[in-house]
């Protein structure tokens, strides 16, 4: 006997938390009864119909690292009209999810899968999980400003973050541009931009070049490769090194 939220999640339909939400808001039916009480248990292979759609059982779990473009939503449908990450993957038999948020006009590494556990413990706020980015800022940006980044910076009025590192990787003085490359831990909503506006650093363009481990750098813009069987053993590792 499981938590229906974790079978929901295990099956790959979506995370916990968004799989709580739609059993509170009455969208789950277990054995064609309707459940919206938290914390019930069912047994792992219970029939469950979503919005009266059945979610069946996922045998085969899938990764893949995803090199996100820029204007692509992450999300699996957009009622504007405007293009998902769901349309990169219409092709494959099995559905997947994106792994946490990437902004609309934001590029770079994005995992996608159907293993709900994953999504689950890479997105909770409690895993801070590292994410790099690369930043192509106006102006020659300062040792003094990265060292503001490094040091702790306050955003959203009264929120202190810092970058686990930053570096200046490149100054062009021909367009007066600067690569600005920092790693963070958290994810709050626009966190990496609201951090360079903190130090007076003018954003042009933001790139996600690495989760952990995992590099985009073989990938090209709108391509995406799967993670190799290690590769998920070590983000799992990752996990149960986090909770010890």
């Amino acid at each position: 006997m499981e938590r229906l939220q974790k079978i929901i999640a295990a099956r790959g339909y979506c995370s916990r938390r968004k799989a709580e939400k739609l059993i509170l808001d009455g969208n789950v039916k277990v054995d064609n009864k309707v459940v919206m009480k938290l914390g019930e248990k069912f047994n792992e292979d219970a029939i469950i119909h979503i919005k009266n759609k059945q979610l069946f059982v996922t045998k085969e779990m899938v990764y893949y690292l995803f090199n996100k473009p820029r204007m692509v939503v992450t999300t699996m449908r957009d009622p504007k009209g405007r293009k998902t990450v769901a349309d990169f993957f219409k092709d494959l038999s099995i559905r997947v999810l994106p792994v946490g948020r990437l902004d609309y006009d934001v590029s770079g590494a994005l995992i996608m899968t159907n293993d709900g556990n994953l999504i689950n413990f890479i997105t909770h706020p409690k895993y801070q999980f590292r994410k790099t980015y690369q930043a192509l800022c106006r102006g020659q940006v300062e040792k003094s400003q990265i060292k503001q980044l490094i040091n702790g910076v306050m955003i959203d009025e009264n929120y202190s973050t810092k970058a686990l590192y930053a570096n200046l990787i490149k100054y062009n003085k021909e367009e007066d541009e600067s690569i600005v490359e920092l790693t963070i831990a958290e994810g709050r909503k626009h966190h990496v931009k609201k951090m360079l506006i903190a130090v007076n650093i003018f954003l042009k363009k933001l790139k996600r070049s690495q989760i952990e481990f995992l590099e985009i750098k073989d990938i090209k813009v709108a391509e995406y490769r799967p993670l190799k069987p290690h590769e998920v053993k070590q983000l799992y590792g990752l996990y149960n090194s986090i909770k010890l």
